[in-house]
């Protein structure tokens, strides 16, 4: 006789890596994304250099496909509350919509002010990769105009 033990599926929940700035911590919802549909983030942590300022400081999320293209044009958020270096903080954008999704695809998630700091824009950031590898790390949000600034210059 063989026992039957019933099978639950672990969800695996999308990892987010810090990449090259501070780290952040990000979560999703729905986990995974759903392609096309909307999503909401939420971002937390504690910068240790910065200071976020309440309507210049931004959440910006990009998406980019296994050739480091973008997909889509990035989400941007400004914060309404500031928070001093040191001090923790939590962002949530709702309603973030995500575009239409390949197979494998990644995720770069950035707090950045590019009106205070425009030399280093990016303060924090985090990155994840969902359904394969992307070989280089992807991120996305590099090239974008933000009213009028340049966030980083691709070569």
């Amino acid at each position: 006789m063989i026992n039957a033990v019933p099978y639950q599926l672990r969800k695996r929940e999308t990892k987010f890596d810090a990449c090259g700035a501070e780290p952040i911590t990000v979560k999703i919802n729905p986990d995974p994304l759903v392609s096309e549909k909307p999503a909401t983030y939420t971002g937390s942590g504690t910068l240790k250099f910065n200071n976020i300022i309440a309507g210049k400081t931004m959440l910006v999320i990009g998406y980019s496909d296994t050739s480091n293209n973008r997909i889509g044009d990035p989400d941007i958020q400004h914060f309404t509350e500031s928070f001093n270096a040191g001090e923790p903080f939590t962002i949530t954008a709702k309603d973030v919509q995500t575009p239409k999704l390949p197979k494998t695809y990644g995720i770069t998630v950035a707090i950045l002010d590019v009106s205070t700091n425009p030399k280093a824009p990016i303060y924090a950031c985090a990155t994840a990769t969902v359904g394969g590898s992307l070989g280089e790390r992807a991120y996305p949000i590099a090239g974008f105009s933000i009213a009028g600034y340049p966030i980083a210059e691709r070569s």
